[in-house]
């Protein structure tokens, strides 16, 4: 089972999710992300992705972390069993970049810098880890949710 997310840069919400879900190391499970303005903002998003990686080494997943954000393209999202969108804005945007399959889910996760996460912010890293609490609990529900289904891509009965 391949199973993708998506967000704008793949350097915060997307890149956490697949290493979070990596990191559970379920069998035959396939976890990739991608971003919708990654290459548009490599260069100016480096450092986010900097800080989320040690963000993520934080929490003792340093080894299930990428070595750089992608850029979604309908090749990276062909085949995929399940895709999973961070929030409405990146749904609108990815949907102007490749065809989604009809069964793509939206959660809310909103980024820095939008929405109710729009005012200025005095520790980004308290904002990294409320998102971070976000989004590993929303994999822990969909897991559960999804595990018989994950157990049936992978043969398990």
């Amino acid at each position: 089972m391949i199973i993708h997310f998506i967000c704008r840069g793949n350097v915060l919400r997307s890149l956490i999710a697949e290493t979070y879900l990596k990191s559970l190391e379920l069998p035959n499970v396939i976890v990739i992300s991608s971003g919708v303005v990654t290459d548009a903002n490599r260069d100016s998003d480096r450092p986010f992705f900097e800080n989320t990686l040690r963000l993520l080494a934080s929490h003792g997943l340093k080894k299930y972390i990428k070595d750089n954000p992608e850029q979604l393209t309908q090749l990276r999202i062909d085949n995929n069993d399940m895709v999973i969108v961070m929030n409405d804005r990146a749904f609108s945007e990815a949907k102007e970049i490749v065809k989604l399959p009809k069964t793509t889910m939206v959660w809310d996760i909103t980024d820095i810098g939008e929405g109710k996460r729009t005012s200025r912010i005095e520790n980004g890293r308290e904002v990294e880890e409320v998102i971070y609490d976000e989004i590993t609990n929303e994999i822990d529900k969909f897991v559960q949710k999804y595990l018989k289904k994950i157990r049936i891509f992978s043969g398990q009965h």
